[in-house]
């Protein structure tokens, strides 16, 4: 019924959804890839050689090729209105199956009815929901980081086909390819699985997925380093510590700049020539105004990475600009969108409770060993996905992914507050009967 229900808002959002030039920003960029893939086999995401001006365009790598692979499979001879709706349509497809996976992952970590709501709340999320009607990555990517966190936590002590850990690192490349932020998550997963894994032979599990990660990401790097000379295009990083470093995502406090601060930034072309003039910049601005920057690292960016508006857009969930939303008049949308808008910093902070309650000593007494290995890895990777945004820029659309997992620690919580309450009240009345 869940799953139901969650394909049918799917389906309707896309059938109701009118978006205002879906071909713009970052949806153009993975757009011209898959073009240029299918027409010239060249990995660029440059229009010269679509529009005449080249004969074939230059190739690149400032974004990962996972996205454009997966749009290319639906792209033609010609890029027309049914382009766009098979590609929205095979998100709201795979978006729905990550329900499935919400559910299947956190039910063996989970009492059952509890599964089931961080289902419910990842099958009404109006952000996953909306997020299917954009050239955007985020589908495929939560997509594929719930089917890695799903096959981790099949993951058991004494029945470990070696074919399933290569699988999981296979497919935890795909998640990097996708989104390139999770890169380094594998310099702690790995330590994780040889230390704290119930596996029985756990350095050669840490070692199988190393090597079913290593695999696919090195077919991207030898790719750069043939078709460009480098391993790859640090561009992408350059913008996110640039982007981030100012204060409330503003240039001078200034609300028109909202969201896009370097655009008014007249030295924004001088500080992000590199990595190391953008850390130069950063490291200045703490040194002028310490307290503001620190407050802005450890607080604020958090704070506006999980907020429910995705202030970089138009508002609200909405990510580009719509003529028409369904969120706008039918009933079950709007009344979903309140249950969730309403839950939404709740869900967030019971979440931030789950992965602090994941590391401590009487976990134990709640878990199974495999599970307790399931939830550290699952709070690490939220940890790791909070410090690299508060590195980064803290961009709300960054976190729509997470919410599967921001629902199912956060029911994760619940059931620890739960249980130990429960414990305390046994022992009390143990306490109790002995006076």
């Amino acid at each position: 019924m869940i799953i139901l229900l969650g394909l049918d808002l799917r389906l309707s959002c896309i059938r109701y959804t009118e978006v205002d030039t879906p071909i713009r920003a970052d949806a153009k960029d993975y757009l011209f890839y898959a073009i240029n893939l299918k027409a010239f086999n060249v990995y660029s995401r440059s229009t010269d050689a679509v529009e005449g001006k080249a004969k074939s365009p230059t190739p690149d790598a400032v974004r990962t090729p996972g996205y454009p692979l997966f749009i290319s499979l639906f792209i033609g001879d010609n890029i027309s209105d049914m382009t766009l709706f098979r590609i929205t349509l095979a998100q709201a497809l795979i978006s729905t199956i990550t329900i499935w996976l919400t559910y299947a992952a956190f039910a063996s970590l989970l009492s059952r009815p509890l599964a089931l709501l961080a289902a419910l709340f990842t099958a009404i999320s109006p952000h996953l929901i909306n997020t299917n009607v954009y050239l955007l990555s985020e589908s495929l990517f939560c997509f594929l980081l719930m089917l890695f966190l799903w096959l981790l936590s099949r993951w058991r002590p004494h029945t470990m086909p070696y074919l399933l850990l290569l699988f999981s690192g296979v497919i935890f490349a795909l998640v990097t390819l996708t989104r390139p932020w999770t890169e380094y998550f594998i310099l702690l997963l790995v330590p994780l699985i040889a230390f704290a894994s119930p596996l029985q032979r756990p350095n050669r599990s840490a070692l199988l997925l190393a090597v079913g990660f290593i695999l696919p990401m090195a077919v991207w790097i030898g790719r750069n380093l043939t078709s460009l000379g480098m391993a790859g295009d640090d561009t992408l990083m350059i913008n996110a510590l640039h982007h981030g470093l100012y204060p409330g995502m503003m240039y001078d406090n200034k609300p028109e700049t909202l969201g896009f601060p370097y655009r008014f930034d007249p030295r924004a072309a001088e500080i992000s020539v590199s990595i190391s003039s953008v850390l130069h910049e950063i490291i200045n601005r703490f040194q002028a105004s310490f307290p503001e920057y620190l407050q802005w690292y450890l607080f604020g960016k958090p704070m506006m990475m999980f907020s429910w508006n995705i202030f970089e857009g138009p508002g609200d969930v909405l990510i580009y600009p719509v003529l028409q939303t369904p969120y706008g008049n039918l009933k079950l949308f709007k009344a979903t969108h309140w249950i969730m808008q309403t839950l939404h910093y709740w869900l967030v902070g019971l979440a931030a409770l789950g992965c602090i309650a994941a590391w401590l000593p009487d976990a134990r007494k709640h878990l199974e060993n495999k599970n307790i290995f399931f939830v550290k890895c699952v709070s690490a990777l939220f940890a790791y996905f909070v410090v690299i945004n508060c590195i980064g820029a803290p961009f709300a659309r960054y976190s729509i992914p997470m919410q599967p997992i921001i629902y199912g620690m956060a029911m994760y919580a619940f059931w620890y507050i739960y249980t130990a309450f429960l414990s305390v009240k046994k022992n009390k009345n143990e306490y109790s009967k002995n006076l």
